[in-house]
């Protein structure tokens, strides 16, 4: 199967409900902070350039409750952006991450380490299984949430 993938971040109504209650959606205030540079923004799928306004907010990936329904930090950009383009997204192409395949109920069925350079080639690997329904992208150290793939409706 040779799906087209849709990569999402984080969605752009609890961004919304973020930004005007100044807060998470787990109680944390959110504080403006101006980037250093390099910080991976989940809101656009970009990496902050220096002195951007971001925020670091606490994010729960998975829809569907259960056991791998983490929730997670987060960096964001304070004020609206224009979310990710299409595509892989270009910054975190180069970067390991651990890809994480769920099925529709929400259950992980394997887990990939892929090196720099192979997301994009294990993401559809992975999506040759009927069985997946989504794959989370994550950070290979901290294990933070980078993005979630889908197949195209």
């Amino acid at each position: 199967m040779n799906a087209e993938l849709r990569y999402e971040g984080v969605p752009g109504s609890e961004l919304d409900r973020i930004r005007c209650n100044s807060y998470d959606d787990f109680g944390n205030a959110v504080v403006s902070r101006t980037s250093g540079g390099g910080e991976p923004l989940r809101c656009c799928l970009t990496l902050a350039g220096a002195g951007e306004r971001i925020a670091l907010v606490a994010h729960r990936p998975m829809e569907a409750g259960g056991p791998y329904a983490e929730v997670g930090p987060v960096f964001v950009h304070v004020t609206d952006c224009l979310g990710p383009d299409e595509g892989f997204p270009i910054d975190f192409r180069d970067r390991r991450a651990v890809l994480r395949p769920y099925d529709v109920a929400g259950q992980m069925l394997d887990g990939v380490v892929a090196e720099a350079g192979t997301s994009e080639t294990e993401l559809k690997r992975l999506f040759e299984d009927p069985a997946v329904d989504t794959v989370q992208s994550r950070n290979l150290v901290a294990g933070c949430w980078n993005f979630t793939v889908r197949r195209q409706a």
